[in-house]
């Protein structure tokens, strides 16, 4: 199968807590496209196999989604030499490479829609190096940043400063789902409801024996159970509930 060529766009997630997880979710998501680069920053983790086209590189530990926030905004710039990232996390990834779309990399911000919600980082975002080299100016609070203070407090200094263009909400839209089922023609997704339609049963039930214990519990973990009822996967559900504490799987 032929993939598209985006030879301008680096393909990177910054996980010190799951890195196993954002593996298997890079190479997910370039299944459908050839990236110029991808990159996994993480720390103190290696795979024990050989993954194809995967770069990890270590960091400085992050403590916490504040902590992978900031060192986004200031710190990425370092370590994406390409015109753009795809910044993604193991709950996110490509949906549909044929829905890719040249406008997407008109603006330099764009993330999917209702992005960022509180300190963290959005679960799928396209960002210029413009973008990035904006978040490492000096003349910024010393304080930690996240998406949502560019986006908000910060936005008329960076548009002045820096020139930068922020995407708007339809083609945020356009960009990613984040319900399920997904609308048609949507490039990307966020949610781990959307992984069971597009692993299959055996690497679905890999991912689940991946995720951190507790998980049960996470927001996400119901839509997940129920994603995986719709497509029969009784030995995933199985092992979700063994994480601990019981998942609703009816709606």
């Amino acid at each position: 199968m032929n993939r598209l060529p985006l030879a301008q766009v680096t393909l990177c997630a910054v996980d010190c807590e799951t890195p196993a997880l954002s593996a298997l979710a890079l190479l997910q998501a370039q299944r459908g496209i050839q990236f110029g680069r991808v990159l996994l920053l993480t720390r103190g983790w290696l795979p024990t196999v050989v993954l194809p086209r995967l770069e990890v590189v270590d960091i400085a530990p992050l403590d916490g989604p504040a902590a992978v926030a900031d060192f986004v905004v200031r710190r990425l710039h370092a370590y994406v030499n390409s015109s753009h990232v795809l910044l993604t996390r193991w709950d996110a990834g490509v949906l549909d490479a044929s829905a890719w779309n040249d406008e997407f990399l008109v603006p330099d911000y764009l993330a999917a829609p209702g992005a960022p919600a509180g300190a963290g980082v959005p679960g799928l975002s396209l960002r210029s190096r413009r973008w990035l080299r904006a978040g490492a100016d000096p003349r910024l609070p010393d304080a930690p940043l996240d998406d949502a203070g560019l986006l908000g407090a910060q936005r008329g200094f960076l548009e002045a400063a820096h020139g930068v263009h922020i995407a708007p909400e339809p083609l945020a839209r356009r960009f990613a789902a984040v319900d399920r089922p997904a609308p048609p023609g949507r490039f990307g997704f966020v949610g781990a409801e959307h992984l069971p339609a597009l692993l299959g049963e055996a690497e679905t039930l890999e991912l689940v024996q991946r995720l951190p214990r507790g998980f049960a519990q996470a927001p996400g973990a119901a839509a997940l159970a129920q994603a995986m009822q719709a497509q029969g996967m009784t030995a995933a559900l199985q092992a979700l509930q063994r994480l601990g504490g019981a998942v609703p799987l009816d709606r």
